[in-house]
């Protein structure tokens, strides 16, 4: 059962999920390069992880951030200061034009969707030629998938292969690859400043050690559609998505 938008925000207001958040967020700031006026959209639950990007990347870069939830799981205001950048929507129809954004964020997005295939090919459709997604979803290998206190143990946990399998069948080829949340999932007293500290260590035994799976790719365009292309049906757009407010 997917979590709903109020439980993934308590739990990121714990000690566990702020820890996690930090974590995941530099791993994805290490493969999303600042990109001058790049337009990011964050699809799942992804506002630690925007708040982290927004704020490394500087007012200096013309970037543009905003959060759409899925109608399932619930929409909530962010950010905290100055106009609303979220939305509620229809994963599977976004209210974007076509090559329309640069980055593509997905966290607790794709072990949801019971259309993944979908997912991916509106994600496919919506970005530039050339531009990059990141997925983060619970590493089918790892502790933190069985562990349904935290949003990690949700949803359908995913191998390297298989994610790489069905990103590439998407024309999302990934390029590199990388996993967070060495440590299992604990309540216990001082655990959570413990997580920081066993990233490094516990990494150096294996790279696949980590409770979260995070994959990044960039859009290929070969004059053909995804695999599996499906007539979309109609579909309101944003627009002047590069103009500053």
């Amino acid at each position: 059962m997917r979590p709903d938008v109020l439980t993934l925000h308590r739990f990121y207001e714990t000690r566990l999920g702020t820890q996690a958040a930090q974590i995941i967020s530099a791993r994805v700031k290490g493969l999303l390069p600042t990109q001058t006026g790049a337009i990011t959209i964050g699809l799942g639950y992804t506002l630690p992880y925007l708040d982290a990007l927004a704020g490394s990347e500087g007012e200096d870069s013309f970037a543009r951030f905003l959060a759409f939830m899925p109608e399932r799981q619930g929409v909530c205001h962010w950010p905290s200061l100055g106009d609303i950048q979220t939305a509620l929507v229809d994963q599977y129809n976004l209210p974007l034009a076509d090559s329309s954004v640069d980055r593509v964020l997905l966290i607790h997005a794709l072990e949801h969707a019971h259309k993944p295939t979908h997912l991916l090919r509106e994600v496919w459709r919506v970005l530039a030629p050339g531009g990059q997604v990141v997925v983060v979803v619970p590493n089918r290998m790892r502790t933190w998938s069985a562990a349904e206190a935290t949003p990690f143990g949700h949803g359908k946990p995913y191998s390297k292969s298989q994610l790489f399998r069905l990103m590439t069948e998407q024309m999302l080829p990934p390029e590199a690859w990388q996993t967070a949340l060495m440590m299992p999932p604990t309540n216990f007293l001082g655990a959570a400043n413990l997580m920081r500290v066993s990233e490094h260590f516990m990494g150096m035994m294996g790279k696949n050690l980590g409770g979260a799976l995070i994959v990044t790719a960039r859009k290929q365009v070969y004059g053909a559609l995804p695999k599996k292309t499906v007539k979309m049906k109609a579909r309101p757009v944003l627009t002047h998505l590069r103009e500053r407010h």
